[in-house]
């Protein structure tokens, strides 16, 4: 025992192993690491079930198409991720447009992004700038594939866009035009709106990405349904500009103003950015408003610098009257920017818009210009615009034209279309011309347009087309139902023209029915539009390659436009499967004699 003593003394200190007390170091920064790591393990864990569950999901931007698999469609309920209850986000969607899950080869995608004036309200899809541009870019690159797709809807700010920006660019855009800036004040998120989520742009974006976590999400969900007693949700009444307004007085200056400019240029920054990052082309445009006859909403304080917005208004329909162009346009513009109730963008948001897409590598697509050509005397009024921001038929075609020229130029090939072309083709039919006409009288006779709300009453209809499109504004109709009876109706008066153009609309928003193809094909025929009916002649037989009879169609148009061995070799092709096709037979014969010629 002395000797075992002896030896615990005689050693080293160092390899000495302690008998109590605290654990040693090296353990405890274990103890210290495991306490740490234990909630996040646990986080993770439960992440992942949630994750595997499909609990607390984010409402993601694209959603399969049920009744057309291989296909997706912006969703419906996209706005209801920026709400904790889903039931107090405002009533708007995204437009439907199917395209395909994968993209094809060759194909050229193009996504739009914005808010209603990128959404074509109150036209609605055909009016868009997204529908206005595939048309003309179809018919600029026949043999390929184009698809521009539409995320625009109403009430939204910039926050929504960058939100939505990491998903567009999973669905490889072959670019990304950009409209929007009007509702930055007074849209979700923005500074003076009952919908912002946060006072500080920063937290803002934070809380965006915190709603991508299924726990955080789930989390959220579950908080805001205490206390629900299982009444129905009553939405407030009178049209969504009068529910996002809450600060009504914005003036010019004030600090709730320059927060609003500096969360704009933030979030375009930063969404620009993502898109430089991935390689895709941005086309961004400046900001168009009705100057000439949309007086301010709100006007300013009497001891504002320059003058009142009312009277700076007064003063350039003075100069206006006297045909002094130039110095009422710069008051008209002066008044628009001292309007109080923030839903016109001001002047300064181009500016933002200029030195961004500058330092980005983005292009400047110079709106506000290609209007104001277009207007009386450069002032953009009534000639243009429906009320304070969206555009008439013809302004959403200028909007539209506007951005047409910089994509082919940087796309190059193919043949371009001019604006005659282009607008005597147009996919707006008198159906949505007029349930948008009904949609403005609806909104115009309500604040801000007018004190308090006022009751509409539409005058009978004089006509089938206005009785169709007053079931569809009603709600007696579907879209479709109303294109549909629209499309019998044209035929039955032998109006090919707007048949056609009905049809074509039918086709492009049901794009995997090859019937609805064949009968957009047929019609174009028929109003002699032999390339526009080839395009859809040929995705008919794509989707259906035994109707003899849209081959047949197809040999037509090929022959229409001066390809008669194209024709003749479709015509061989149908033999060759239906030996003896006495149509085809007697086409055939017909076709090869006439290129032969006398």
């Amino acid at each position: 025992m002395a000797k075992r003593k002896r030896n615990l003394r005689s050693a080293d200190p160092a390899q000495a192993q302690p008998t109590s007390g605290a654990p040693p170091r090296d353990r405890r920064g274990l103890f210290l690491a495991i306490t740490l790591l234990l909630p996040l393990l646990l986080f993770g864990t439960v992440e992942a079930v949630l994750r595997a569950a499909g609990l607390g999901e984010l409402e993601p931007l694209f959603v399969p198409v049920e009744s057309a698999p291989g296909y997706l469609q912006p969703n419906p309920a996209a706005v209801q991720r920026f709400f904790p209850d889903a039931r107090a986000a405002p009533d708007v969607s995204i437009d439907t447009t199917w395209f395909p899950a994968a993209k094809a080869e060759g194909a050229l995608r193009i996504f739009v992004q914005g808010e209603s004036s990128a959404a074509g309200f109150p036209y609605g899809r055909w009016a868009s700038p997204a529908a206005l541009l595939q048309q003309r870019l179809q018919r600029t690159y026949p043999d390929r594939p184009v698809e521009v797709i539409n995320t625009g809807m109403a009430a939204v700010t910039s926050y929504v866009l960058l939100d939505f920006a990491d998903e567009i660019i999973a669905q490889q855009p072959d670019a990304v035009i950009i409209y929007t800036g009007h509702n930055e004040y007074l849209g979700i998120g923005g500074v003076g709106s009952t919908y912002a989520s946060a006072h500080s742009p920063a937290l803002a974006r934070f809380v965006l990405r915190l709603r991508r976590l299924h726990l955080y999400r789930g989390l959220e969900r579950g908080i805001s349904s205490l206390g629900q007693d299982g009444e129905p949700f009553e939405r407030p009444e009178g049209t969504l500009m009068s529910r996002v307004a809450r600060e009504r007085s914005i003036p010019l200056g004030s600090p709730l103003y320059q927060r609003g400019l500096e969360q704009f240029e933030g979030n375009l920054d930063r969404l620009l950015a993502k898109y430089r990052a991935a390689g895709i082309p941005v086309y961004v445009g400046t900001l168009a408003s009705n100057l000439r006859d949309q007086p301010p909403f709100a006007s300013s304080p009497a001891d504002e610098p320059g003058g009142t917005a009312a009277e700076l208004y007064a003063r350039a329909r003075q100069l206006d009257a006297q045909g002094q162009s130039d110095a009422a346009r710069d008051a008209y513009v002066a008044a628009k920017d001292r309007d109080a109730l923030r839903f016109r963008a001001p002047e300064a948001f181009n500016d933002t818009i200029r030195a961004v897409a500058g330092r980005s590598g983005a292009t400047v697509v110079d709106v506000r210009a290609a209007l104001a050509g277009a207007a009386r005397d450069g002032i953009v009024g009534n000639d243009l615009m429906l009320e304070h921001v969206h555009p008439n038929v013809e302004g959403y075609f200028r909007l539209a034209a506007s951005f047409y020229g910089p994509i082919t130029a940087a796309l190059g090939g193919g043949e371009r279309v001019d604006d005659e072309t282009a607008r005597r083709e147009i996919p707006v039919t008198e159906v949505d011309r007029l349930n948008g006409e009904y949609r403005v009288t609806m909104l115009k006779n309500d604040w801000p347009f007018v004190p308090e709300r006022r009751a509409v009453r539409f005058p009978a209809p004089g006509n089938r087309i206005e009785e169709i499109a007053q079931s569809w504004f009603a709600g007696r109709l579907t879209w479709a139902a109303a294109m549909n009876e629209a499309l019998a109706w044209y035929q039955q008066q032998g109006n090919d023209v707007e048949a056609a153009r009905v049809a074509v609309n039918l086709a492009d928003g049901f794009v995997t029915s090859a019937e609805a193809q064949s009968v957009a094909g047929v019609l174009l025929l028929r109003a002699n539009e032999a390339a526009r009916g080839l395009h859809y002649l040929r995705r008919a037989i794509a989707l259906d390659g035994a109707r003899v009879d849209d081959r047949l169609y197809l040999a037509q148009a090929q022959f229409m436009l001066g390809r008669a061995a194209d024709s003749i070799a479709t015509l061989e092709g149908i033999l060759q499967q239906h030996p003896g096709e006495s149509r085809a037979e007697y086409w055939l014969a017909e076709v090869r004699r006439r290129a032969q010629g006398p």
